[in-house]
């Protein structure tokens, strides 16, 4: 007997917490689930039920990108400028250009229990006609309350019109073997889009140490205005530290140690690597 027919109880597969099992949950689970308030919908549709998922219809808000004068996106900053917010409603359609790529929020507020996750996918139909809902954003943790954010893309050559409360995605609930012990929005994972609104621009940049960043920033300036005319190489001599060392300092943001910042601080006297208690 296999283990998928020793799962096999009534017709219904019996969660196996012991062998390592998750389940995506059928239609007749999602509404049970529902139902107990466990996981919330709001404002619920039961026709908006599929096999095992639900659809999400699209929201009135979006983010386009509109920065075109900075050379990059400096994914360890804050870019506030980069997107700015577009409102449609039921008479003004989104327009979503070839190859462009927006964020937009479903209408639908999701919250889950800590322990089943979800799972953000497009609509098949959709997809056929070249319209994409996340580059890489599909997953919802156990925990997670809010309007989830979308990143729409166009992979044809005509632009699409996209209509407020139109069926834009599908969500699909999976059981975990047990409980998460931290669910997304504990304070100790310092969750970044627990709660949000709208389409919510990244936040990639809060996984950077600030004060590291102003530091090393300070200390390339220096760098760049100082005796060793911004040679990286010249710099590692002069405080006889490896090369490889204090390449990690300017180019992957690495705090230099207690011991780096004496000698960094004796040879160029910036305040930022005064060591606690020097006089």
């Amino acid at each position: 007997m296999s283990l998928l027919h020793f799962a096999r109880l009534g017709g219904r597969i019996a969660t196996l917490s012991g062998l390592g099992f998750n389940m995506v949950l059928s239609d007749r689970d999602i509404k049970e689930e529902i139902a107990r308030g466990r996981i919330k919908i709001e404002p619920f549709d039961p026709t908006l039920v599929q096999p095992a998922s639900v659809d999400l219809r699209l929201g009135k808000k979006f983010r386009v990108f509109t920065n075109t004068s900075d050379a990059f996106i400096d994914v360890r900053t804050d870019s506030p400028d980069l997107t700015k917010l577009v409102e449609i409603d039921e008479l003004l359609p989104f327009v979503l250009e070839p190859g462009s790529f927006a964020l937009a929020s479903v209408y639908e507020k999701i919250s889950l229990p800590d322990d089943i996750a979800g799972r953000l996918d497009g609509k098949s139909s959709l997809g056929r006609l070249g319209i994409l809902v996340h580059a890489t954003a599909g997953w919802v943790d156990p925990g997670y309350q809010g309007h989830l954010t979308m990143e729409l893309s166009n992979a044809v050559n005509l632009p699409i019109i996209l209509y407020y409360g139109m069926r834009i995605a599908q969500i699909s609930f999976i059981r975990l073997t047990s409980p998460v012990e931290n669910p997304y929005g504990s304070r100790i994972l310092r969750s970044k889009y627990q709660g949000e609104t709208e389409p919510t621009p990244s936040k990639y940049y809060q996984y950077f140490d600030k004060a590291a960043l102003r530091s090393n920033a300070a200390l390339r300036q220096w760098l760049k205005k100082g005796e060793f005319h911004g040679s990286v190489k010249l710099f590692a001599e002069a405080l006889n530290v490896t090369l490889k060392t204090v390449e990690n300092w300017f180019y992957r943001e690495v705090e230099p140690n207690q011991a780096n910042k004496l000698k960094i601080f004796q040879l160029t006297q910036l305040p930022q690597f005064r060591p606690k208690g020097w006089r």
